[in-house]
């Protein structure tokens, strides 16, 4: 009798996040290839575990990370100059109120804060699945309208914001039961914001906005330096948001509306009823 082949933890867990990191690639390539890739990556693992063990998980998932970073944004790359010939104004008028509702998802999120532990449910689904995703379609119009001005590094720094920084938070939501997981939903928040602080330090120099060019530096920079410092010191317990916390989650979240104003006034409207 042929018995069960053996499944190692390790294995498995590394298969759900790879295939929730497949979430990065845009939809047709993941109904194509999503499959086999996961397939591919099973046995790559098995074969590791086999031969070096869990140890050797470790280099595998470090090339492994460096080829799906590349790969996907190719894969986008390539999806943009396929629908750059489609792109409409309404489309960044679109992305403009996209920032603004993912600014109040964004204040929602983390105000839910101060219900106490309650709230987790309600912070983790807000932020991974409405705020950061709304955020990432606006980081996507920035980089539409104002790729002329901002430069190949801009642009990319705003593409991969927009691609790994929801990812990485909605595996964050699929494994935080798993370990310290967790995190994952507030370290791709934190690769979300700091993209958008670094297209702010670029558009000091370079000018994009028609105005406040200051504004993604103060949309991004609070709950970057936050998690950062709290990484640092070990995720220690803090206890209940503070007035303060509080007044920079506002700040952090006007500014995120204030940008998706400009960027969507920044289309005059005859552009868009001409379109």
């Amino acid at each position: 009798m042929i018995g069960k082949p053996v499944e190692f933890p390790t294995v498995s867990l590394s298969v759900r996040v790879y295939q929730a990191l497949l979430l990065a690639y845009p939809t047709k390539f993941q109904q194509e290839y999503g499959s086999d890739m996961v397939q591919v990556f099973r046995d790559c693992c098995l074969w590791t575990v086999h031969q070096g063990g869990t140890n050797g998980m470790a280099k595998l998932w470090v090339v492994t990370l460096f080829d799906l970073i590349q790969s996907v944004v190719s894969e986008h790359r390539q999806k943009e100059t396929e629908m750059k010939k489609e792109m409409k104004p309404q489309d960044i008028r679109m992305a403009g109120w996209a920032f603004i509702l993912g600014g109040i998802a964004f204040a929602i999120s983390l105000l839910a804060g101060f219900w106490g532990p309650k709230a987790w449910f309600v912070i983790t689904i807000l932020l991974s699945y409405i705020c950061l995703p709304l955020l990432a379609l606006g980081m996507l119009g920035l980089r539409s309208h104002y790729a002329h001005k901002v430069g190949g590094f801009g642009k990319s720094v705003l593409l991969f914001g927009a691609i790994f920084g929801p990812t990485i938070s909605i595996v964050g939501t699929f494994l935080q039961g798993v370990g310290e997981f967790w995190s994952l939903i507030f370290i791709g928040a934190c690769i979300q914001f700091a993209c958008l602080v670094l297209f702010g330090l670029i558009g000091i120099f370079t000018q994009p906005l028609p105005h406040w060019n200051i504004l993604p530096i103060i949309a991004g920079l609070w709950f970057t330096v936050r998690f950062l410092n709290n990484m640092i010191a070990g995720f220690p317990d803090e206890g209940d948001p503070t007035i303060l916390d509080a007044t920079f989650i506002i700040i952090q979240s006007a500014s995120m509306i204030a940008l998706g104003y400009i960027l969507k006034s920044d289309v005059p409207e005859e552009m868009v009823a001409t379109a």
